[in-house]
């Protein structure tokens, strides 16, 4: 069960990454030209929208089984109506599916990559990025800080998502425009580079902050950082920051 919920959380976040912060790539980084070929083919939406949409069906069939207990009654009607209907966790995550499955249709339906087109897409992966807050520790708090806890949380998610997501667009462009070498792509880079590094430094120092108050939150004494998961995860976190 453990390993199920794990290994759904990395995918479907890495997905979410790359819809939310490609969409804000798209918007904010790339400059606009109808006349020239995206580097970011509609069929990558589609894809990553269905490993989004099956992550977050395993992560739900793997903390179902978690608070049944066993696999074995997973698929009953009535349990699994329970689950979707009286757990905070199933009536998020029905909210949740809608709003990627309303992605999907969109993906298939709204064939050309327009700035409508992308900023629903911006809004729909950034509300489900965000409502990641309502499973992790951002629904743990108390104290003084225990109130603004979740919208630290949910801006430490959306950075992050922004973040590595416009990360992959941004590879993909300069591949795009090594293969071209012409002109308009090089102009295209030139452009691109100073506004993806002010979005990186906005991006990075907001990281910065919601995790220290994230820390105040959930690191409660020194010792934490080294017994626990999340001060494990944490000491890791900080050394890559370090490192980059």
């Amino acid at each position: 069960m453990d390993d199920l919920i794990i290994a759904s959380r990395l995918v479907h976040f890495a997905a979410l990454a790359l819809l939310f912060g490609g969409s804000l790539f798209r918007l904010l980084i790339r400059p606009q030209n109808p006349n020239q070929r995206q580097p970011w083919p509609r069929a990558i939406d589609i894809t990553v929208v269905v490993v989004a949409l099956l992550s977050a069906l395993g992560w739900f069939i793997g903390t179902a089984a978690s608070m049944i207990g066993d696999w074995s009654e997973i698929l009953e009607p009535d349990v699994l109506a329970a689950v979707l209907v009286e757990t905070q966790f199933g009536r998020l995550w029905i909210g949740r599916l809608t709003l990627l499955a309303t992605m999907l249709a969109l993906t298939l339906l709204w064939r050309r990559q327009i700035r409508a087109r992308e900023g629903l897409m911006l809004l729909l992966s950034g509300m489900l990025t965000a409502s990641l807050a309502g499973v992790g520790h951002g629904s743990i708090g108390t104290g003084s800080l225990g109130p603004i806890h979740p919208a630290a949380d949910m801006a430490h998610l959306l950075c992050a998502a922004a973040w590595l997501g416009g990360l992959v667009c941004l590879g993909l462009d300069l591949r795009h425009a090594s293969n071209r070498g012409d002109v308009e792509s090089i102009d295209t880079v030139r452009i691109m580079l100073p506004r993806f590094a002010r979005l990186g430094y906005v991006a990075v120092a907001t990281l910065l902050m919601t995790g220290c108050i994230n820390t105040m939150v959930l690191v409660q004494r020194p010792e934490a950082l080294i017994e626990t998961d999340y001060g494990r995860i944490l000491l890791l976190k900080l050394s890559l920051v370090a490192i980059s």
